[in-house]
């Protein structure tokens, strides 16, 4: 008896860890919610922006994200379907950027817009789009 509750629970918890990502963090609405991710890389090249002004992705209750793409402030909500994202019905102001904000807020809009594959572990946020990639690091308001 003692033999079959140890198998089933180590089949249970193989069986679990099969339904999350390769870096070990399934994407959900709460392994998304409540955090905050500030932009590192694009395309794997750093950004450099200044200290408090990166590019940010916050994604609150119900999946409801907002931030910066560089200048520029957007609004929208999350939609996940398998190892997929997107923000539909995005809306930002129209401000113009200068160099390089214009190239960040380009490739941050568009990925953030499509259906990107996701990667998700517990610092990092990669997002796989059809013409970039986003690395965005997890830097919670609160720790």
């Amino acid at each position: 008896m003692r033999r079959n509750s140890l198998s089933l629970i180590s089949l249970s918890v193989l069986l679990s860890a099969c339904t999350s990502t390769p870096s070990g963090i399934a994407l959900t609405a709460e392994s998304l919610q409540h955090h905050h991710w500030v932009l590192e890389q694009i395309d794997g090249q750093p950004i450099m922006a200044e200290k408090g002004r990166e590019p940010d992705l916050e994604i609150g209750e119900q999946l409801r994200a907002n931030g910066n793409a560089g200048c520029n402030r957007f609004m929208g909500q999350v939609e996940i379907q398998g190892q997929q994202l997107r923000i539909s019905k995005m809306a930002t102001t129209m401000m113009l950027c200068p160099a390089p904000q214009q190239d960040w807020e380009t490739a941050m809009n568009s990925t953030l817009s499509n259906w990107s594959e996701a990667e998700l572990s517990a610092q990092q946020l990669r997002l796989k789009g059809s013409q970039h990639e986003l690395l965005l690091r997890l830097s919670d308001w609160v720790h």
